[in-house]
């Protein structure tokens, strides 16, 4: 989609009007890819609760290196989704009868695995259908 100023056929709203309609063009022949945000932590715990540990970042899809022993401690660090670990530093805290920390910083972004699906239900006219968002956004149409 391209456009340009004409001094006698081109109102500003044009452009703002074009604008979305040419974003969800390009959207829709290039694709998209879902990214789902990620944390880096490290877990520290009592050894005696390494294999629920473990356990747990295995269940939240995690990603680690493999754990370390520091003297009684437990500790492992890798990456895992937010989407599965917020509620994990209670359940952390409970298991382990408060002698589990966590510590997590903004890791990035990844790909989200196949079957994790999120879709917003479109509210208005959709962009792509060009002449009937035109008429919407002139008011000229009723939604």
């Amino acid at each position: 989609m391209e456009g340009e100023h004409h001094v006698w056929h081109t109102h500003p709203l044009d452009f703002a009007v074009a604008t979305p309609m040419g974003l969800m063009q390009g959207l829709a022949q290039t694709g998209t890819t879902l990214l789902e945000p990620m944390l880096q932590v490290r877990i520290t715990v009592p050894e005696v609760y390494g294999g629920k540990v473990l356990s747990d970042l295995v269940q939240m899809r995690a990603s680690f290196d493999p754990p370390q022993l520091s003297g009684d401690r437990f500790v492992v660090e890798g990456r895992l989704p937010v989407a599965t670990s917020l509620d994990y530093p209670v359940k952390l805290s409970a298991m382990s009868g408060g002698r589990g920390v966590i510590t997590s910083s903004f890791g990035g972004y990844q790909p989200s695995p196949p079957d994790v699906h999120a879709e917003r239900k479109r509210r208005g006219v959709n962009p792509l259908d060009q002449s009937k968002y035109i008429l919407a956004v002139r008011k000229a149409l009723s939604t």
